[in-house]
């Protein structure tokens, strides 16, 4: 990805990226990207694209690999490794981590409503999110106004944090360069 892209950009290749889901029950419904799930059987796990998984997991005929939700455990270790004190540098998120919390909290804000548990788990997650942006935000700043990042860097940074860093490098250049230019424009 370049460093124009958006959050809507980014969100629509991770609903196209695919998911491995365990099928619980027969498929109601023919689409050209349900059609290979034919010869998958009850139980076993398949590969679709992330929009397919929505469809499929909301009709209540499949659910995703434990290992592929977002929980608060996994945003707590999150939390955890981001707000170590001595820490400057930017631990690795798996590339499609804001993607899956943005759906975390959507769905603990909807469960919410009818459940009161949910919501103290939907505000305790806003506010682990809140510091793990917040921390996020503060290094990548740092990193783009520092002279010559290596590729390590950016290699720790999703998809957002590379275009932020990307944007913010190439203003800060502009601002820096222009400070000392000797002739006003």
């Amino acid at each position: 990805m370049d460093g124009t892209c958006s959050i809507a950009d980014v969100d629509f290749d991770f609903q196209n990226l695919s998911v491995r889901v365990i099928l619980t029950g027969e498929i109601p419904f023919s689409h050209d990207a349900t059609e290979k799930l034919r010869s998958v059987r009850l139980g076993q796990e398949a590969e679709v694209p992330y929009w397919v998984a929505e469809k499929l997991v909301a009709a209540n005929v499949a659910r995703y690999r434990d290992e592929d939700l977002m929980d608060l455990a996994k945003l707590s270790k999150t939390h955890w490794k981001e707000t170590i004190p001595s820490s400057t540098q930017l631990p690795s998120l798996q590339a499609d981590f804001y993607c899956m919390l943005r759906r975390f909290l959507a769905k603990l804000k909807a469960d919410g409503k009818h459940d009161p548990s949910k919501l103290r788990d939907y505000e305790k997650a806003q506010n682990l999110s809140r510091d793990i942006v917040n921390c996020r935000l503060r290094k990548v700043t740092s990193f783009a106004a520092a002279p010559a990042s290596s590729s390590d860097l950016l290699r720790n940074m999703t998809f957002e944090e590379q275009a932020l860093y990307k944007q913010l490098s190439a203003t800060i250049g502009e601002w820096k360069t222009s400070m000392l230019e000797s002739e006003p424009a």
